[in-house]
This record gives C-alpha cells, sequence and structure tokens, in this order.
C-alpha cells in the first residue's frame, strides 16, 4: 500500500512539474513573440533619414500602418529604451488594454491614449497608457527614471504624428500616483497642475512657466497595485519630419 501511495505521488509531482515547466515555456515564448512583433513594426514602418541620427528625422509610414490599424494615431520614441511603437485610439480605455494592433488577444495590449483625449495631441495634458511588462517591453522603462541618472540621460520623448510631423517633449517630472488621483485630468490649468506634478515628484527639473501641450505616461506598478509610476513632460518643439 505504502509502495502504490509513493508511486502516485511521484506521478502527481512529474505532472505538477510538468505542467509548469509548460506554462513558464509558453510564458516565455509569449514574451519571445511580443518583442520580435515590436521590433517588426518598427524595422516595416520607421524610416531614419539622413546620414547624422536624429530622432526628428525619423519617419514613420503611417499611410501603410493605417491599413494595418485605423485606431493607429501616433508612434512614441524614448531613445536608448525600448518605447518604440504604434500609439492608438480606441472608442475607450478597454479597447486596447489587451488587444494587439492585429486586433487580437494579446495580455500586453498597445500603447494607448486616455479615451477622453483629442487623438491630435493639442489637449492641455495627454495621457498615454501602457503595460509595465516584465520583458522590459511597453512602458516598462518608465519605471527606471526613479533613477536620477536615467531621469538624467533620458530627458526627450518624442511622438510623431500622421500629419508629418514629429513632436519632442521635455521630460520634466517622474513619480507614483494612485490609479484614482485626480492628477489624471485633460483640461488642466497648466502652471497650477505643473506644480502639483511637482510637489510629488521622484524625479524633477525646472520647466517654463509658458503654457504648453504636456503628456503624461502612465504604467502599472505592478499587478496587484493601484499605484501608478509616471512621467509628464512638456512640448518643446513640432518640426515637419523627412526635411
Amino acid at each position: 500500500m505504502k509502495e502504490k501511495l509513493r508511486k502516485l505521488m511521484l506521478v502527481i509531482c512529474v505532472c505538477v512539474f510538468a505542467y509548469s515547466a509548460f506554462q513558464l515555456g509558453k510564458i516565455f515564448y509569449d514574451y519571445y513573440k511580443l518583442e520580435k512583433a515590436t521590433e517588426g513594426l518598427v524595422a516595416e514602418y520607421v524610416e531614419t533619414i539622413g546620414e547624422d541620427y536624429d530622432p526628428l528625422t525619423r519617419v514613420i509610414r503611417f499611410d501603410e500602418l493605417k491599413k494595418k490599424n485605423e485606431d493607429v494615431i501616433g508612434w512614441i520614441y524614448i531613445p536608448d529604451t525600448k518605447i518604440d511603437e504604434p500609439i492608438l485610439k480606441g472608442k475607450d480605455n478597454d479597447s486596447y488594454i489587451h488587444t494587439s494592433i492585429d486586433k487580437e488577444y494579446n495580455f500586453a495590449g498597445c500603447i494607448f491614449i486616455e479615451e477622453n483625449n483629442n487623438a491630435d495631441f493639442n489637449d492641455a495634458n495627454t495621457i498615454i497608457y501602457g503595460h509595465n511588462m516584465k520583458n522590459g517591453s511597453r512602458f516598462h522603462d518608465i519605471r527606471e527614471y526613479r533613477s536620477k541618472d536615467f531621469f538624467e540621460k533620458h530627458p526627450t520623448v518624442y511622438i510623431y504624428l500622421p500629419d508629418g510631423t514629429a513632436r519632442a517633449y521635455d521630460v520634466y517630472a517622474m513619480r507614483q500616483l494612485s490609479a484614482y488621483s485626480d492628477l489624471y485630468q485633460i483640461n488642466v490649468d497648466y502652471n497650477e497642475y505643473v506644480k502639483r506634478i511637482l510637489k510629488g515628484a521622484k524625479q524633477r527639473k525646472d520647466v517654463s512657466e509658458e503654457p504648453a501641450p504636456l503628456i503624461m505616461l502612465s504604467t502599472c506598478v505592478n499587478a496587484e497595485s493601484d499605484e501608478r509610476f509616471i512621467i509628464s513632460a512638456r512640448l518643446a518643439k513640432t518640426v515637419k519630419t523627412g526635411e
């Protein structure tokens, strides 16, 4: 009887191990596919003009990209990070939280803007969401802005729009917020809002008092928390790409 019980326990342990190994392998494979898909989008739809590399000379082939998904409204890029991919706007904030650019289920979703924002990035504050993926993709690198060194070495967020323009935004703050914070606002008083963002910032720098469109990049701290990492940035320059 004891021998049968021992064998049964052994079989159960082997089955549990096999199932766990399968699940772990699936997770790694899903992350691999995610990274390759993102790299594929960059390779297919991004072109750099000129011999001297300048993020503002990048051209995004929006005509082709919109054939893939008409909800694409821009492209976001932070040099020397993995943040380099399309921005979408769905009918609501659930549209792309777990849906790929191909409109199929994907645990990593897409980068997308707040449902109440306009797609032209001309609101007083445009909120951009992305998951904090464990393989470093989507908005994972936002967490790195907690480091003063990283904050200082990655000062600019670039956003490219279908009208052929590229926008450079100066990052002025990194902080942690509740997902229910009233700082998740669109129609804001520029100076008052900037002061409130800076007040609780983990990293910060001086920012002009001259009003300009703002962006907030937001990602979860972890899957179990209502806390969010955010970086805030102010529009500094707009240029025509490919010139």
